[in-house]
């Protein structure tokens, strides 16, 4: 599969990022803080006490990323295996 499929693949898949987004972060607002925190330095969180709620936003940002990035991944290597396979 080229690019082409793995760009469409990752289109198709934007409803189920949604979904994953709101299983995580259950609200817009809440995603939006992990957005800003995610460009905040650390050490300015640190400063004003919100060095936690940084983190935490930040890490919610990564496996929403991650678990977006696992499924496209997973679904290329599931229809090269199974629709494409030579042999």
């Amino acid at each position: 599969m080229g690019i082409a499929g793995i760009i469409i693949v990752a289109v198709l898949n934007i409803p189920l990022y949604f979904l994953i987004g709101k299983l995580i972060f259950r609200t817009w607002e809440s995603f939006w803080e992990a957005v800003k925190y995610n460009f905040k330095p650390d050490f300015w969180s640190l400063l004003t006490g919100r060095y936690l709620e940084d983190m935490w936003a930040e890490t919610k940002l990564f496996v929403w990323i991650a678990l977006s990035v696992l499924c496209v991944y997973g679904e290329i290597y599931l229809i090269n295996k199974y629709f494409f396979a030579q042999g």
